[in-house]
């Protein structure tokens, strides 16, 4: 996906005449296509990251993870064979899964909000400020003001 958007990018205009105009090629790839694919590389990052903590987190509490290191689940695994729920000692198993669900929500917001900052079409400033002055308007006419 990468690659298409770079190669589509590298036929625009502004990067032919960048060429013309006799930039380096470093300059080009760094001030001119690089901030163009900020979004998308930092969204396959990111989705990257989601992925593999949910691939392993399962993995691990199945039991088949590394057992040698401490991960949120192997802590999961560890509170279910000893069954810490049956003891008492709840938070053996709830401390490690809220710490894995917050973290991948945390970062699924942080990736939608890049792809907010960095692509205009999903820009919502004037798009909510419009849509509040409607709903102003709509409200007088409803005469709920």
């Amino acid at each position: 996906m990468i690659r298409s958007q770079t190669m589509a990018i590298r036929n625009k205009e502004f990067i032919i005449s960048a060429e013309v105009m006799g930039e380096s090629k470093v300059r080009i790839i760094l001030v001119e296509i690089l901030p163009n694919l900020i979004s998308i590389v930092f969204g396959g990052f990111l989705g990257t990251v989601i992925y593999a903590m949910g691939a392993e987190a399962p993995l691990g509490f199945l039991g088949l993870g590394d057992a040698t290191e401490v991960s949120w689940g192997s802590m999961l695994y560890w509170a279910q064979v000893s069954s810490s729920l049956y003891t008492g000692a709840w938070w053996e198993m709830l401390v490690p899964a809220i710490a894995l669900s917050l973290t991948g929500g945390a970062l699924a917001l942080i990736n939608m909000s890049i792809d907010q900052v960095s692509n205009p079409k999903l820009k919502t400033g004037p798009h909510l400020k419009l849509w509040k002055k409607l709903n102003k308007e709509a409200n007088k006419r409803r005469g709920l003001v």
